[in-house]
């Protein structure tokens, strides 16, 4: 449990890296106004925060949530579909990166397209495996009410995207689903915390 905890921790840290990178980008930009020497250097810099803000969450879903989901499994076997939900988001990011490299090395792109659908769905898939049934599926063993609560903003992140695809204000609700996300990781750390006293 304190794995998985530190996982949802480590989540928690990578988003407030993007959205430090993100803000700090932004106001940035409103100031440029012509090519120099400091903007790329600018530039560099933006591009190793974001590579480390992407290291530490690719460490808190493979490095802390996929160990906390197996030693789950372990002693409820209940959670071995949510440890499987992580190695289909690890399957589905290779196919991502596989997608990358066909376009840029062969320039195929419908081979390229194919590989981007695909690992999409997969680590889609593997996503709701892992967050929204692993949510579930604590609350419904330790009847917190917190891990319901979070799988329930989970549920409504995806909604949300699903309805932003259809919608001309994509943006708006996609960004207004990953906030939900944001406090739905927020909730999954607290309650684990309760469950790791009461244990």
């Amino acid at each position: 449990m304190k794995t998985l905890r530190r996982g949802f921790f480590y989540l928690l840290v990578a988003i407030l890296m993007f959205v430090a990178i993100a803000e700090s980008a932004y106001i940035v930009s409103g100031h440029i106004f012509h090519f120099s020497a400091e903007i790329v250097d600018m530039v560099i810099v933006f591009i190793l925060l974001l590579a480390a803000a992407v290291v530490v969450f690719l460490y808190a879903i493979f490095g802390k949530i996929r160990p906390g989901m197996r030693q789950l499994s372990e002693v409820d076997n209940g959670f071995r579909i949510c440890y499987t939900g992580t190695t289909l988001i690890l399957a589905g990011l290779a196919i991502l990166a596989s997608g990358i490299a066909v376009a840029l090395a062969v320039m195929n792109i419908v081979v390229s397209e194919l590989l981007f659908i695909l690992g999409y769905i997969t680590a889609f898939i593997g996503y709701v495996l892992t967050f929204v049934v692993g949510a579930f599926k604590l609350h419904r063993k330790y009847r917190n009410p917190l891990y319901m609560a979070a799988g329930t903003l989970f549920v409504l992140d995806i909604a949300l995207s699903l309805i932003g695809v259809l919608n001309i204000d994509f943006i708006i609700l996609v960004g207004l689903g990953k906030i939900l996300t944001v406090v739905g990781y927020a909730l999954m750390y607290i309650a684990l915390g309760n469950t790791i006293k009461k244990s």
